[in-house]
């Protein structure tokens, strides 16, 4: 079923594997400033693991982008698009979930500023 949906509805944006020191915080869920590495990124999107739950991070509205201790693009607005629990990967604060989110609204500037990002980040792409 997979093969049929990418041969006739191809993704709108490549995604991209980020290196290690790409990550995302969300506010004001992470009000310590806790970040969340990214697994994959897209001019549409991200996906990221973290702990905790669904409920937790549906009430945080904004996420920032990060190259190791520096961000890179603050007060994105996103939506959840998957949020699924991860039952083979388990730390000492209980399971973990991937969730994916698609990016909101960016304007001209933060469209070019997140090119730029995925542009010095990324070390392949996903498809």
């Amino acid at each position: 079923m997979e093969i049929l949906r990418r041969l006739f509805k191809p993704r709108k944006h490549p995604r991209f594997y980020p290196c290690n020191n790409a990550f995302l915080v969300v506010a004001p869920y992470t009000s310590g400033g806790r970040e969340f590495q990214i697994l994959d990124i897209s001019g549409g999107g991200c996906a990221f693991i973290y702990d905790g739950t669904r409920e937790e991070l549906a009430e945080s509205g904004f996420l920032s982008l990060m190259v190791d201790d520096t961000p890179y693009l603050d007060s994105v607005d996103f939506a959840t698009a998957s949020d699924t629990p991860l039952p083979v990967i388990q730390d000492n604060s209980g399971w973990l979930r991937r969730r994916g989110v698609q990016f909101k609204w960016l304007g001209v500037l933060s469209r070019e500023r997140l090119k730029e990002f995925i542009k010095q980040i990324s070390i392949g792409c996903a498809s």
